[in-house]
């Protein structure tokens, strides 16, 4: 799994999703994404995060990289209409 970290132009997608998108410091899908990156990329992930990983996505990292691609979908489609006014 690649990390979304060390690549610029999803960073410059990011950039753009935090400056877009309603409510993004107040979203909980915005937490589970960034949860569920921090398992992809093996980075610490807390227990209760693991547990709720482990029930949702039997820990399998190619469901749950699925889950983050379904996010950021909704994300980048909610940012592009609030970015053109839509």
């Amino acid at each position: 799994m690649g990390n979304r970290g060390e690549n610029k132009s999803y960073n410059g997608l990011w950039r753009f999703i935090e400056d877009y998108l309603p409510d993004y410091y107040h979203r909980d899908d915005v937490l589970q994404d960034d949860i569920l990156c921090r398992f992809i990329n093996d980075e610490e992930v807390c227990y209760n995060d693991l547990e709720w990983i482990e029930e949702e996505f039997h820990s399998d990292k190619h469901l749950v990289a699925q889950e983050i691609i379904r996010l950021e979908t909704i994300f980048v489609n909610e940012a592009l209409h609030d970015f053109f006014r839509l």
